[in-house]
């Protein structure tokens, strides 16, 4: 009798492109189904626009109260792989079997080094228009966007 693959057998992995709310829970979904997870995210840390938001709309959360088990889960999770500062260049293949290009960008810092304590922003001497803030203020060069990110 031949080996038969089971019709729920998970292989390969899954590259899930944004780091906002809708890609933290993908990736948190995909996971619990079995899969490897690569989360994908252009700026230095996940959450997106809702980490800009104050209060959501109907029910005027907060929307960290709402994002922050997420982040939290998502950065402690073995199987999701988070991927920041990086780009989709080049995604080819056919259904089941594809493979993407990265185009990764520098961190200018080592992020397994990194425990989140900001010293290196409060030494940086470089200043940038601060995006998080739409522009309003600067910020160090070295710098994570809001308290919680990750």
């Amino acid at each position: 009798m031949k080996n038969k693959k089971k019709n729920n057998d998970k292989i390969g992995s899954v590259l899930v492109i944004g780091g906002g709310i809708g890609g933290m829970q993908t990736s948190l979904d995909l996971v619990d189904s079995g899969f490897k997870v690569y989360l994908l995210e252009k700026k230095p840390n996940i959450g997106g626009v809702m980490a800009q938001l104050d209060k959501t709309f109907p029910t005027n959360d907060c929307s960290m109260c709402i994002m922050a088990p997420k982040l939290v889960e998502v950065g402690r999770n073995p199987n999701i792989e988070i991927i920041t500062r990086a780009e989709l260049e080049r995604f080819e293949g056919e259904a089941g079997n594809f493979t993407a290009t990265l185009r990764k960008h520098p961190q200018y810092m080592d992020p397994d080094k990194c425990t989140g304590c900001g010293l290196c922003a409060q030494s940086c001497p470089v200043e940038l228009i601060d995006e998080y803030n739409e522009g309003l203020t600067l910020n160090n060069a070295i710098s994570i966007l809001y308290p919680q990110g990750v």
